[in-house]
């Protein structure tokens, strides 16, 4: 995944600014600069900010417990919500924003529309919201100028902060005419996402959704899911699902991408296409494997204050990994929907790198996953530059590939373009 310059860039002093303001005007820093010094980010949240990151990103195994009853623990619950604010909602942003991006890079381009109608499930503080208006604002897809979140969320106080600063975020991103609706409510899976009279959506955001989940058959949480988007999203509407890059949750994600594609095959359905990041719906090679899993990552520009953070609680946020899914309601073809990929010319041997590659010599390796599953591979500086290509990376796409070798160790001889 490449995400532009200038996104990666976006959140480094203004973003700070804008930040900071926000908490102070709600009540969650109190006012004057020296409240960012190192003294108050140390004493005040690199605590929670610990426990927090050992929670959602370090502890393999279930983590649905630990969160809802940690809101109401500590003598300050502000400096606990304020420490997730400031900490995990700029790197889920982030995330988010970097998967509209990618969309675009592949030529994604959203149907001409006056307005549009979005909704976030387990919303906390709207960084899905706010991660598709800073990917609109570097990596446009064409978005209206005019459109309504509605934000979901279990924690009230959370919900509120989230409402507020999406619609100070929107502003900042020069997006004045889109606004939130916050709805305070628990997901109960038998009852559905939804209920009966809710509107239809353009675009349908979960961001660390399935652990709310964690006793649902991915056969029935696909089977509840799809009778949702039937019913709550428009044609031409798009899913975008993010889950951590942990090996359980991720794992979850590739489960339920195949109780999905089951669904859509018993349907005999072509309504709904696999976008990202398989581009298809071939079967999953990391799922093959019981000790594999799938994830992405991404770099950016930390803001000054995060960095601060970092050398406190001896983290680095330099690179931020998760597993997604992008899926579109729509009757176009995949070569339609993603025009940036000359599907249309390309048959066969459609690869994206679904790890780092190391130089080995004058050869590149790394893992490529496509129609005939994940399988190690190696390309030659040779024939890279032949397709003038000087580097090679996660998340890049390889067109008409041609391999020799099996699985566990194969050789690209050729190939017309990387993207």
């Amino acid at each position: 995944m490449k995400t532009p310059d200038p996104l990666s860039r976006a959140f480094e002093g203004p973003f700070e600014k804008i930040l900071v303001e926000f908490a102070v005007q709600h009540g969650l820093l109190p006012p004057g600069e020296s409240e960012m010094s190192s003294r108050f980010l140390n004493r005040a949240l690199v605590p929670h900010i610990e426990r927090l990151s050992g929670l959602f990103n370090r502890e393999e195994k279930d983590q649905s417990s630990g969160l809802e009853p940690y809101w109401n623990l500590g003598s300050n619950p502000n400096h606990l919500r304020l420490a997730y604010f400031l900490y995990f909602m700029p790197c889920n942003l982030y995330r988010m924003a970097s998967v509209w991006a990618e969309l675009n890079r592949l030529g994604y381009q959203w149907p001409v529309k006056k307005a549009f109608k979005g909704v976030e499930f387990g919303a906390g503080p709207a960084a899905g919201a706010c991660g598709v208006a800073a990917g609109e604002h570097f990596a446009p897809l064409g978005l209206p100028q005019e459109g309504n979140w509605a934000l979901i969320e279990q924690d009230r106080p959370m919900l509120d902060l989230g409402s507020g600063w999406a619609n100070r975020y929107f502003e900042d991103r020069g997006f004045a005419h889109w606004s939130t609706r916050p709805f305070h409510r628990k997901l109960d899976l038998p009852k559905g996402f939804l209920p009966p009279s809710a509107p239809r959506f353009d675009i349908w955001v979960m961001s660390f959704f399935l652990n709310e989940f964690l006793n649902a058959d991915p056969a029935e949480l696909a089977k509840n899911l799809i009778q949702s988007w039937d019913r709550h999203l428009e044609k031409e509407g798009l899913i975008i699902i993010l889950e951590p890059a942990l090996k359980l949750q991720s794992r979850r994600l590739l489960e339920l991408r195949a109780a999905l594609l089951l669904e859509f095959n018993k349907k005999k359905s072509s309504l709904y296409q696999v976008l990202l990041p398989c581009l298809g719906h071939q079967a999953c090679g990391a799922l093959a494997n019981p000790e594999d899993w799938c994830h992405e990552e991404v770099t950016w520009w930390r803001p000054p204050y995060f960095k601060t953070i970092d050398r406190l609680a001896k983290l680095d946020r330099k690179t931020l990994p998760f597993s997604y899914l992008v899926i579109s309601k729509s009757e176009r073809t995949r070569a339609e929907l993603l025009p940036g990929l000359n599907l249309n010319s390309t048959r066969s041997g459609l690869k994206r790198l679904v790890s780092p590659a190391h130089s080995e010599g004058r050869d590149f390796e790394f893992y490529i996953c496509g129609e005939d599953g994940k399988r190690r591979a190696r390309v030659s500086e040779k024939t890279l530059d032949q397709v003038k290509c000087s580097e090679i990376g996660r998340g890049d796409v390889l067109l008409n590939v041609q391999l020799r070798g099996d699985p566990k160790s194969s050789r690209i001889e050729s190939l017309t373009q990387v993207i």
